[in-house]
Order: structure tokens, then C-alpha cells, then sequence
């Protein structure tokens, strides 16, 4: 019998560079269910100006790239959600970093950052080296670490590079969406363990279906 799991992304499908890390993990047996937050909008049902308290950044279906606040998208997200939902999904992966508390599944619905998050408390990691991809996102990034009990030093960098940062356990890509091929660059020039948002989530979300 086919089980189906569900992908919902913060902007438009197909996102085929997003699901590669979750396809690449699960069953041969599970079907995947791909929804975008924005796939029912259009270029000027956006807000202008995009930002906010806690920016995500995204990609329309042209592949153009978006900005957009959390609390712009979590009605639109908890929609895509209940339609993978309805399509038969029963575990859920978010394809995005950000946190989403309000919106929630009928089924099991995976955050990268909490799944990060046990990753990093199972190597013992305190002091962390973040990387984000836009400055607006510095702030935000670090307070939700400090939140969850981490010591971060947040950079920006895109493609995702580190700085001189000493004394730090681990390094957080704080990003869903850096190819596989810059996830395994970087790991192999660092001496300390490297956590990718979007592989974390992967294998959370696949680990439901063994």
C-alpha cells in the first residue's frame, strides 16, 4: 500500500531543489505530496515592501525571489498544510527555517528548526556559528536560537561561507534550500559538525515512515 507523505514550501511549486533532500530518504513505498503556501496567489496579492518582524525569503513559480513576513504567510501555510492533509498526507514536512507556532496538522507536521534543534542537543552543542542568507534575517535567527537555549554567533552568507568564529561546537545552515553540493563543500572544509535545516527536516520527516 502507498503512504504519502506531505511537503509544504512557503512559496510557490514545483520546488524540486526542495525535495530532493526529503526524496532522497524516504521508502520507495511513500508518495510525496507537494504544496506552496502562495501557489493560490499572484504577483500582486503580495504585500509590498516584504520584510518584517521575521522575514523568509522564498521563490515565486518564475523562479523570481520574494520576501515576505512570517505572519503574512502562517494562514496561507496552515492552508497548504490542511490541503496535503486532505490529499492523504500523514506526516508533513515544512520546507522553510522559520517556526510557524500557530499552525497545526491533524497529523505530524516536521519543523527543520526543531529538528535541528534535537540534532544539536545530541552533540552537546551550546555555542553555535548560524548562517543565514539576508541581513534582515540576523536578529530574528538569533533570537530564536537563544530562545532555545543556544549561545549563537549569526553570519550572512550566501553561497554559505564562515567566518573566523573560535570556540564554537557546530555550524546551523539556518536555511531550507542550499543544494546538496554547497552542504557537502562546506562540511568537508570544516572541523566542526555542520547542521543543514533542510536535510534535518528530511530525515526527520522520513524516519516516520521506517
Amino acid at each position: 500500500m502507498t503512504r504519502t507523505a506531505g511537503a509544504v514550501t512557503i512559496g510557490q511549486t514545483p520546488r524540486a531543489d526542495l525535495l530532493e533532500p526529503l526524496l532522497a530518504r524516504l521508502p520507495a513505498d511513500v508518495e510525496v505530496v507537494e504544496v506552496g503556501a502562495l501557489d493560490p496567489l499572484g504577483p500582486h496579492d503580495l504585500p509590498k515592501g516584504g520584510g518584517g518582524a521575521h522575514p523568509l525569503t522564498t521563490r515565486l513559480r518564475d523562479g523570481g525571489p520574494v520576501t515576505l513576513d512570517e505572519a503574512f504567510l502562517a494562514p496561507l501555510v496552515q492552508a497548504a498544510l490542511d490541503e496535503a492533509e486532505r490529499r492523504g498526507a500523514t506526516t508533513t514536512l515544512l520546507l522553510c527555517a522559520g517556526g510557524f507556532p500557530d499552525v497545526r496538522a491533524r497529523g505530524v507536521l516536521v519543523h527543520p528548526f526543531d529538528a535541528a534543534v534535537a540534532e544539536l542537543r545530541a552533540l552537546a552543542a551550546v555555542r553555535i556559528a548560524v548562517v543565514v542568507p539576508i541581513e534582515a534575517q540576523v536578529s530574528p535567527s538569533e533570537r530564536k536560537w537563544r530562545a532555545a537555549g543556544f549561545d549563537p554567533v549569526v553570519i550572512v552568507g550566501s553561497p554559505p561561507a564562515l567566518d573566523a568564529v573560535t570556540g564554537i561546537s557546530a555550524e546551523v545552515l539556518d536555511y531550507v534550500g542550499h543544494s546538496a553540493a554547497d552542504v557537502a563543500a562546506l562540511r568537508a572544509a570544516l572541523t566542526v559538525p555542520l547542521i543543514d535545516l533542510g536535510e534535518a527536516g528530511a530525515a526527520a520527516a522520513a524516519a516516520r515512515f521506517r
